[in-house]
């Protein structure tokens, strides 16, 4: 495979400020439609009408997109907006499940509304599908959305919370863990955005698609930041900005790659998959998109950020003579190296000098006391340290 960025000049950290300036314009731009325009709540959410159909045949298998899409024609043709289903059991797939919009009209309850529903649908869906028979019909309460909702939002924090702890335990240090997590807010904010402006339905798929661009994109950082932590120990004496920059370089093309090869598969899923899948599969193809430009512009730059600040400090340390605790990336805590320089030996007073053995003379008494001791007693001195020690 050609890789088109390793061994390339260029400099993706000193522009760290353009990427950051391109995210919040983004970001904005969806918070400010939010705001404004609000979001496109499905029946998940909004609550509505639940209606049962029951086929007088069963579906041939295979012919599962085509009901459907007969199904979804007629209901539209009546007025009514619905959200459709095929159900049955596991050999037989011969009911029809349609959930409704009910909105609330001047003078008339829920159950009054769903009613006019399901008799402007009865006629379209009996023209479609001959000897179809209604089997029920209810209400979904809106108590059932909010506890969707808490749920939904419940389980995209409990995520994060996980994917911090676990960074924070393979990379020894809160920085990265926290730039990996703005990364993953970011990609959610962005999701939300995007659906905010084109005004797309938010349904119990979006969800499960952010938890899956959640995912996807947490992976792509952890590979950066591998790469990232095995050039710091192979590259020393560079800075971290320049060890950065070069691993962005070299795992630049695998990240691209993977983002491609996905999204062509789901930008064909979007066009030739059904109705049913769109709302699903553009929630899957706007977070891979933000997944894979924040672990590169997002995560990766942030972490640069940090590190610099943290590098001024201890270099202001290094110049005022205090004391400077380091950290070595992937092997926790470490004392910085301090040079010992040594001591000068003291010169021998003249008395010492003068006890000096001149050739044939005798040494003196205190140079013979001084006389290695011999093994035996080495072995009693060393045996009597030991119960010392020992009590």
């Amino acid at each position: 495979m050609v890789d088109l960025f390793r061994g390339r000049k260029w400099d993706l950290v000193g522009n760290r400020w353009i990427w950051f300036s391109l995210s919040l314009a983004v970001i904005a731009t969806g918070l400010v439609f939010w705001g404004v325009r609000g979001l496109n709540y499905g029946i998940d959410f909004t609550g509505g009408g639940l209606v049962t159909y029951q086929f007088e045949q069963a579906v041939p298998q295979g012919q599962d997109t085509a009901t459907l899409a007969r199904a979804r024609e007629a209901i539209v043709s009546s007025g009514v907006e619905a959200q459709l289903q095929l159900a049955g059991t596991a050999t037989r797939t011969d009911q029809l499940l349609v959930r409704t919009r009910v909105e609330s009209e001047p003078g008339k309850d829920a159950d009054a509304v769903l009613d006019g529903q399901m008799a402007r649908m009865q006629p379209a869906l009996e023209k479609a599908f001959p000897g179809i028979a209604k089997m029920a019909g209810e209400m979904v309460s809106p108590v059932v959305s909010k506890e969707l909702i808490r749920n939904a939002v419940l389980a995209v924090a409990w995520g994060c919370i996980f994917i911090l702890i676990w960074i924070r335990i393979r990379y020894f240090d809160f920085k990265w863990a926290g730039c990996a997590l703005v990364a993953l807010v970011h990609d959610v904010v962005i999701l939300i955005g995007v659906f905010a402006i084109t005004q797309k339905e938010i349904n119990s798929p979006f969800v499960a698609a952010t938890l899956t661009v959640v995912g996807y994109s947490v992976h792509d950082t952890i590979v950066l930041f591998d790469r990232i932590r095995e050039n710091l120990r192979l590259r020393k004496g560079t800075t971290f900005a320049e060890t950065a920059n070069i691993s962005l370089l070299e795992t630049m093309a695998r990240s691209v790659n993977t983002v491609l090869t996905v999204l062509f598969v789901l930008i064909a899923v979007y066009l030739l998959g059904g109705v049913s899948l769109r709302s699903f599969t553009f929630a899957l193809i706007v977070g891979m998109v933000a997944g894979g430009y924040s672990s590169i512009f997002t995560a990766a730059q942030l972490l640069v950020v940090l590190k610099n600040r943290e590098e001024r400090k201890l270099a202001g340390r290094r110049a005022g003579g205090r004391p400077v605790r380091a950290r070595a990336e992937g092997t926790g805590p470490v004392r910085q190296r301090v040079r010992v320089v040594p001591k000068p030996l003291a010169q021998k007073p003249a008395e010492e000098a003068a006890d000096v053995k001149a050739p044939g003379e005798e040494a003196p008494a205190a140079a013979r006391q001084e006389e290695p001791t011999p093994r035996s007693e080495r072995k009693k001195l060393k045996a009597g340290r030991k119960r010392k020690r020992r009590f």
